[in-house]
């Protein structure tokens, strides 16, 4: 997908996801996840600073969530791993 494809429908739409980039640099945005609701997951988000821009990030909590309901093998072995 060429950058001027991109439009703000795509990241509205639910069960999308948007690549940017080339592995190993590569950015997937998933505009839903299993186990776990955007609200919810957004009132439980860490803000940390990036390269001196704030940016948002599924809780600790809310991701294991996520990797477990997804039950994929890498989702589940990833989990192994989390603190």
């Amino acid at each position: 997908m060429r950058a001027s494809d991109l439009t703000a429908e795509l990241f509205l739409e639910t069960g999308n996801v948007i690549r940017m980039g080339i592995p190993p640099m590569r950015l997937e945005i998933q505009t839903e996840i299993s186990g776990v609701e955007f609200a919810d997951c957004f009132s439980r988000r860490c803000r940390v600073a990036l390269g001196g821009v704030e940016i948002n990030l599924i809780s600790l909590a809310d991701l294991k969530t996520n990797k477990r309901a997804s039950g994929r093998h890498k989702d589940l072995e990833d989990l192994e791993h989390l603190p």
